[in-house]
Formats: structure tokens, sequence, C-alpha cells
């Protein structure tokens, strides 16, 4: 069967990439925008959408995270992507030539130790990072570059003007599989869950040790400010062991009583990192 597969960005982009090697048969559709690629799964229009979530230098992406609040999505599965940044030009243009650098957020954050050896170009961020390698293609500018992938340079005729300039030379990016249905991709080996917790002493202590009492280890948390409620804090973690539904209730179940709100956002397999 062939699935659609939404993602935010355009062709050459390091989420369409990654949709294309979690699906290698389905049909992968670009969207401008995270909430419009997310909102076409609920639409009907896409099976799944696949959305960047965490970066291994620069950290969570949490529009993501907002996302799958407002939104009835579930993880699915998740899928990981080795990222490799390349300065990118017009045919003809050399580095000396370069005095505006576009490109999202993220990339600029996992490119800064090689932006600061550039006095004096200014960094202007953007919406994705292919996006900004075709706006130079169609700008025609070789004073105008952008971040992206080597296949961003290839679908729009640009010029590597320099390569690799990631900070990391591990850096990795993961994405989430999303869905209308909670059914995972297959067996599932991690959870992910959302909380705010109640407001006294050890309250996450005790929320993390339930879930640690029902044998699932965490392995990654992070916080966030909830807005418009000034010092209070929005929780999100990955659990990994056994996901049955037994193990799970009782997890759910025990931390429950030392939280405001708690979700499940997905049972999913878990992604191995690239080679």
């Amino acid at each position: 069967m062939s699935y659609v597969i939404a993602y935010p960005g355009t062709a050459g982009s390091f989420s369409h990439g990654a949709a294309q090697a979690a699906f290698p048969d389905g049909t992968c559709v670009a969207y401008a925008t995270f909430p419009e690629a997310a909102q076409a799964v609920v639409d009907g229009q896409a099976d799944y959408a696949l959305l960047p979530v965490e970066n291994s230098f620069a950290g969570a992406v949490l529009p993501t995270y907002s996302l799958l609040e407002k939104l009835p999505l579930h993880i699915v599965g998740e899928t990981m992507k080795a990222v490799r940044h390349q300065l990118l030009g017009v045919p003809g243009a050399s580095l000396s030539d370069i005095r505006t650098i576009a490109s999202h957020p993220q990339a600029i954050a996992q490119c800064d130790e090689f932006l600061q050896t550039l006095p004096g170009v200014q960094i202007v961020p953007s919406g994705n990072t292919a996006i900004s390698a075709r706006e130079v293609a169609e700008q025609g500018d070789p004073s105008r570059a952008a971040i992206a992938s080597v296949e961003a340079a290839k679908e729009y005729g640009l010029t590597v003007l320099a390569e690799n300039i990631q900070t990391s030379a591990t850096n990795t990016t993961r994405f989430f599989i999303l869905s209308l249905s909670p059914i995972p991709l297959a067996a599932p080996r991690k959870a992910t869950v959302t909380f705010t917790v109640n407001n006294e002493v050890g309250a996450l202590v005790r929320v993390l040790s339930s879930f640690a009492e029902s044998g699932l280890n965490m392995s990654r948390i992070e916080s966030r400010p909830i807005p418009d409620t000034p010092f209070q804090y929005f929780f999100s973690a990955d659990f990994e062991g056994e996901m049955d539904a037994a193990h799970l209730s009782r997890a759910m179940a025990a931390a429950r009583p030392y939280t405001c709100a708690l979700r499940l956002l997905g049972v999913y397999p878990r992604a191995e990192m690239p080679s």
C-alpha cells in the first residue's frame, strides 16, 4: 500500500529526505509550515505527517510539541537523519562574495562556529532550509547564500561554497511520524508523555518514579514554560521498555495523582541512529 506523507518545507529539505527514507514507497507531499503538514493528516489529505522534534546539537523543536497539544494526532513512529549542512550560492559566486545567509533557525544554531568566521555577514532566519536555497536560486544574487543540504543544491542548481559546516560531526535530527490512528508502525519500544505536575514538594520525582517502578526507563525529559502562567512548566518525556497495555496502564495510573494533566502522545518503535 502506498501512503501519502506530509512534511514541512519543500523538495531537498532534510524533512523531505527523512520522509523518503521512512517511506521509500510512499508519496511525499510538501507543505509550507509545520501546522499545515500536521493539519493535512487531520483533514484526511495525508496518511502520516513527519515533523522534526529534536536535534542532537540544538535541542528540542518545540513547535512540534505545541501541535501535538492542539491536534488529535498520535506518535506512531520515529526516524533519525544525519544532518550535513552546506553553504549554497548561485553558480559563479564565491565565499568572499556572500553578505547575507538565510536558513532555518535550527540550521543556523547547528552551524554557529562556522558562521562566527564570517564577520559582517547578515544571518537571516527563515522557515525552511530548502526554501531558503530555492529563494537564493530564484534571486540569482551572488551576495546571497543559504544553509541547506546537498540535495537542495542539486534540486535548485546551486554551488556548494563551503561543505559540512555543521559544528557537530554527529549532527542528527529526530523526527516523529504522526497519525490519526494510535496504532504503531511496528512493535513499540518507546513512549512519549506530556504532563504538568502538582505544586507540591517532590511531585516531579514521584511522576518519574511511577514510570521507573513499572519497568520504563526515561531516555529524555524536556521542560518549557506554560504560556500566560509565569514560572509554571510543561514537561515532555520519553520512556523505553515494555510497552504493553498493562505496563503503560500501571505507570499512568501511578503517576496521575501527582499531575495536573497527563497525556500519552504515543507508543512507537525505536529508531536506530544513522551510521
